[in-house]
């Protein structure tokens, strides 16, 4: 049995992202997987599995999800980092970075931060676990 169980490969990438895309705001954003290429892509919330490794247990792994943040001004960052942070926390994923603020150099000006949230999961039972 924990033969099987230790070649499950845990994947949350989905319900991170549902998570993400039904955050309620009055703010328009989209989630995806890469980062903006022009002003037409407006508000982002990028989103990427930052690790999902082994660990010295068998049936436990260590997951951990990118969150960036792409807004043109600072506000909308804030107001979009509290969003998301109680839809990650709302999973059990725990916050183990968040970034600065920081302002592109780049013509589109977006504003950015990152985030990453992760927990250790029971294979076993695909519970998050401390």
């Amino acid at each position: 049995m924990a033969n099987a169980v230790e070649k499950i490969l845990v994947d949350g990438r989905q319900a991170v992202r549902d998570a993400l895309a039904g955050m309620r705001t009055g703010l328009a954003f989209t989630v995806r997987g890469s980062w903006p290429r022009s002003t037409d892509d407006g508000v982002l919330i990028t989103v990427g599995e930052y690790t999902n490794v082994a660990t010295d247990c068998p049936v436990v792994d260590e997951i951990a999800y990118q969150v960036d943040l792409w807004a043109f001004d600072r506000e909308t960052v804030v107001a979009l980092s509290q969003l998301v942070n109680e839809a990650l926390t709302g999973l059990g994923l725990k916050r183990q970075y968040a970034g600065p603020d920081t302002v592109s150099d780049d013509p589109a000006g977006y504003c950015r931060k990152t985030f990453r949230y992760g927990r250790r999961v029971d294979k076993r039972t695909m519970r998050l676990i401390d």
